[in-house]
This record gives C-alpha cells, sequence and structure tokens, in this order.
C-alpha cells in the first residue's frame, strides 16, 4: 500500500489518477483530516497506516512569483513541521516503508553551472526564494539522517517547474506556466490586445508537464533506494518560447510585451540528468507543447469557475499548504 502526503494538491491529484490506472492500492488523506504541521495528527495518520510499503511525500507550503519573498518565516515555519514530523512519523510506524521525498530544483545553488545532483548542497541559495529552499534542503538533509541513523530507505528526487490541469491559475501566486496561461486565455476571452510577460524573455527555466512526472515517479518508484535524482527532461526552455507555445495554443493573435522591470529571478536553470538517463534507463522526452495545449484546453473549459480563484482565498496562507 501506497501512502501519499499532500494527495489532494495539485500534483496529488494527478498522482492520484495515475494510481488508479496501474490498479496500485494507495490512499490519501487532506489537510482539513490530518495536518502534517501538527506533530499530534502527523503521528495519528501514520499509525492508522503502519503496514505501508511507500511513502510518497509530496506535501509542503508553497507558492510562486514574489509569493517566497513575501512569506520567509511562515515558509520556513510550516515546512520545517511538516517535513520533521513527516519523517519521525516514518520511523516511528513505517520504518519497513520506502519514502520517497519530493524536493525542488530551487534548492540548488544559484550559481552553479551544471545542476547535478552532488551539487545540491554546495553553495549559496538564491535569494529571492530562500527560505523555501532551505526547508527542501532541510528535508533532504532529514532523508539522510533518517537513513543513517535508522538505517531506513529514504530517497529525495527533484523535478523541475511542474504544470498542468488543477495547477495554480493566479498570477499572484502562481508559476509562470499557470500565469501565462491565465494571461493569454483571459486575453482571447476580453479580446485583449496584448500581454505583458515579465522580463526580456530570454531568461531559461525548465517545464514538465505533471502527467509524464507522475508516471515517471512511479515507474521509477520500486528502483530507488537512498537515491538522490533529477527528474526532468534536462534541457531548457526560454520564457519568450513558453510564451509563443502558450499563445498558439489559446489562439491569440495580438502583441506580447515584455515587461523588464518585473522580478524574473535567476536567467537559467534546468537540472542534469545524465544520473537518471546512465543509471535507470529513464529518458524523459516531455512533450512541451502537447502538455500546454492540454492545460490550455483544460483551463479554457473551466475558465468561468477559474478565472477568479485565489490559490488561499477563505483562510489565511500560513494554513494553505498542500
Amino acid at each position: 500500500m501506497i501512502l501519499v502526503t499532500g494527495g489532494t494538491g495539485f500534483v496529488g491529484r494527478h498522482l492520484q489518477e495515475e494510481l488508479k490506472n496501474r490498479r496500485l492500492s494507495f490512499t490519501v488523506f487532506s489537510k482539513s483530516e490530518y495536518d502534517l504541521a501538527s506533530k499530534e495528527q502527523a503521528d495519528s495518520v501514520f499509525a492508522r497506516y503502519p503496514n505501508a510499503d511507500v511513502i510518497l511525500h509530496f506535501a509542503c507550503y508553497q507558492a510562486a512569483g514574489d509569493f517566497p519573498a513575501k512569506h520567509t518565516a511562515e515558509q520556513l515555519h510550516i515546512n520545517s513541521l511538516i517535513h520533521l514530523n513527516v519523517l519521525e512519523s516514518w520511523r516511528r510506524h513505517s520504518p519497513n516503508a520506502k519514502l520517497i521525498a519530493v524536493g525542488s530544483s530551487c534548492a540548488y545553488p544559484s550559481q552553479a553551472n551544471e545542476l547535478t545532483e552532488d551539487r545540491l548542497m554546495d553553495g549559496e541559495i538564491h535569494g529571492s526564494v530562500y527560505s523555501y529552499a532551505f526547508t527542501k534542503r532541510l528535508l533532504y538533509t532529514g532523508v539522510l539522517a533518517y537513513n543513517d541513523q535508522y538505517k531506513l530507505d529514504g530517497s529525495y528526487i527533484i523535478p523541475p517547474t511542474l504544470f498542468g490541469e488543477h495547477d495554480d491559475f493566479d498570477i499572484e501566486t502562481a508559476h509562470v506556466t499557470g500565469a501565462l496561461v491565465a494571461k493569454f486565455v483571459q486575453a482571447v476571452r476580453e479580446n485583449r490586445p496584448e500581454v505583458e510577460i515579465w522580463g526580456d524573455g530570454s531568461q531559461v527555466r525548465e517545464f514538465l508537464y505533471v502527467k509524464d512526472f507522475v508516471r515517471t515517479v512511479l515507474d521509477l518508484m520500486p528502483k530507488l533506494s537512498r537515491e538522490l535524482l533529477n527528474v526532468a527532461p534536462g534541457r531548457g526552455t526560454s520564457i519568450g518560447e513558453l510564451a509563443e507555445i502558450i499563445a498558439r495554443a489559446a489562439g491569440f493573435k495580438g502583441r506580447i510585451v515584455r515587461n523588464t522591470s518585473r522580478y524574473v529571478g535567476v536567467q537559467e536553470k534546468f537540472l542534469n540528468v545524465e544520473k537518471m538517463q546512465k543509471k535507470y534507463g529513464t529518458i524523459l522526452e516531455g512533450d512541451l507543447e502537447h502538455g500546454i495545449a492540454s492545460t490550455v484546453e483544460w483551463y479554457s473549459a473551466h475558465y468561468e469557475e477559474l478565472k477568479n480563484k485565489r490559490k488561499f482565498a477563505g483562510h489565511s496562507p500560513a494554513r494553505g499548504w498542500e
């Protein structure tokens, strides 16, 4: 049986779908049922499923844009509690289970020339995400520590920026893919003549359709043991090119305006996947245009219900983790 944390969030929804397709036994829970930031509640949910064979740890408190810079203390506090509680509950109740924790590429040093797994802790984090990224490094350190002291089997995988259906499309908190999908679809709906992107369009990022990611995670799951692994296509796409792909998918015919005064983060970031390809024989092609087209189609179909939806609407952002 597979126990999933964060199973009702963006990635978790797609993971549930793929687990059902493969007829694998799993359980998920929402934050309203068990709040992993609470030691007692984390302990309770793990005690309920002591026979888990695998724990997929996706739960975290996060958003993109300038959100990490505005919520530094909240992200440090909540994510540290979540990760430490999960690690300790794993040790106490399911020590025979394999744990696979999901990291973030933002935990890599901002000045690293190549984002290879051996460089994860080798340098300073970019200042725009220092708090959230630190907690991802904390999680990795925790996996190592519990492996070493308690002889557990924990692995840590690092994806690039994920996108797809059920993503966050609020331009204030979404990653660039979700924000641009929302902007271009809205522009077509409202017949707007132009859409703004942040920066000059030359900044390079790596994007992966969430369905491709969860399929790859489940393919790798039985093979991973005490591993640190980048799980990505291993190539970057400029923001300008991404905007053009989304514009075509949305049917936008207007102008794309570049706002060079807005926050853009580091200039270039994509993961080295040589280890994944050579050690596991896994090549993640990642058809970006197909994934974008599917996401645009889904968002367009749900536009009226999603156009004003805010990620943390109706409650304090500090309680909004998935």
